[in-house]
């Protein structure tokens, strides 16, 4: 039986059991499942000519960067999104991420962070060749594909010269050879092995966010009348200044532009202006931030730790926590009772500097 034609028994946006004669919408959620079922992912090349592909499970393009074959036109399935009750066959290709952490100019791997160091031989010019293998998991939506698992072995390659070792490899875009699955078979809930067709793999790497210094942005500067007019339908309505510049940081909420508020001064005259060494200040346009408690961050983080998993993207938690941010829209973090950390009650995370104005005085 033709499995691209059978009707998904469950939504996977909301669980709701489906009808029969292949629905197109959830009656329950509204969520279309054609989407689901065969996602389309037409392949495009990026910088670097890195083919890249959007999936279901991330609303920004994913790079390949290796697997059995190459990205076919008719897309890949990531895990947790098989909503059919047999396992996927040979003619379908399923999506895995590689445990990589993003560098600049493409992602880099680490041993005892998903990846262990194996076997390593000698290259000509006395250099040496190291492996390392990571195991990754395939597995489908609750419920569906015969309750069966694809377990995969994928391995890298990193050179060194004679007498230093690695602990382990960085991927660039442009040079490097792909990744390779080297080992994968089909296992039931207790870990034995199952037969059944293995289908193509396809490697990808977590899924990117742009953010800060991904975007060629500044801080543009505006009058305040201008910017109080700019900043119609903001959450955010007050006056800023930034803690450690308009330089990207790490912050709880990923990568971004750290602000707290301050108070708006009485109005200067023009001498007065001249002179002052007062720091400069921002406006700061958030359309739908998420407020949350700093002393409530770490359960929040657990929560976006678990929704990622189940869609097979066990990732660094910056990684984790900016996929997820992105994902339901929020395009800032306001944290509140932050003064064991910044030394400040209230303290705002921007993700773009297009969401900054400086006031001129």
């Amino acid at each position: 039986m033709n499995h691209r034609q059978r009707s998904p028994r469950f939504c996977p946006h909301c669980g709701s059991m489906l009808p029969e004669g292949n629905p197109r919408f959830c009656i329950e959620c509204g969520h279309r499942l054609s989407d689901v079922v065969q996602p389309e992912a037409v392949p495009q090349p990026a910088a670097g000519g890195q083919v890249t592909v959007r999936l279901p499970n991330a609303r920004v393009e994913q790079s390949v960067i290796g697997g059995t074959i190459k990205l076919p036109s008719s897309g890949a399935i990531p895990p947790g999104m098989w909503v059919l009750d047999e396992p996927p066959g040979p003619q379908t290709v399923v999506a895995i991420y590689a445990p990589l952490r993003a560098v600049v100019g493409g992602w880099s791997g680490l041993s005892g962070h998903g990846w262990r160091r194996g076997d390593r031989s000698a290259l000509r010019d006395s250099r040496m060749a190291y492996t390392f293998t990571a195991e990754r998991v395939w597995f489908p939506a609750p419920g569906c594909g015969g309750g069966i698992r694809l377990h995969i072995t994928i391995a890298a390659i990193a050179e060194s010269a004679e007498g230093r070792s690695r602990l382990g490899f960085r991927y660039r875009e442009r040079d490097d050879p792909p990744m390779q699955v080297i080992h994968a078979e089909w296992r039931n809930q207790d870990g034995e092995p199952v037969q059944h067709p293995i289908p193509e793999i396809q490697i990808m790497a977590p899924p990117r966010i742009p953010r800060v210094s991904d975007l060629r942005e500044v801080i543009r500067r505006m009058r305040a009348d201008e910017a109080r007019r700019w900043l119609t339908g903001s959450a955010t309505q007050g006056t800023y200044r930034l803690l450690g510049g308009d330089v990207q940081q790490r912050t709880p909420a990923g990568r971004g532009l750290v602000l707290v508020e301050v108070e708006e001064t009485a109005r200067q005259g023009w001498l007065q202006r001249l002179f002052a060494l007062t720091p400069n200040h921002y406006r700061a346009r958030i359309e739908q931030p998420l407020t949350v408690a700093f002393d409530q961050w770490r359960h929040q983080v657990n929560q976006m730790k678990q929704e990622a998993a189940s869609l097979g993207l066990d990732m660094e938690t910056d990684v984790v926590v900016e996929w997820w941010l992105d994902r339901y829209n929020y395009d800032g973090v306001i944290f509140t009772n932050a003064r064991q950390r910044y030394q400040y009650d209230r303290v705002v995370v921007v993700f773009r500097r297009s969401q900054l104005v400086q006031v001129r005085r």
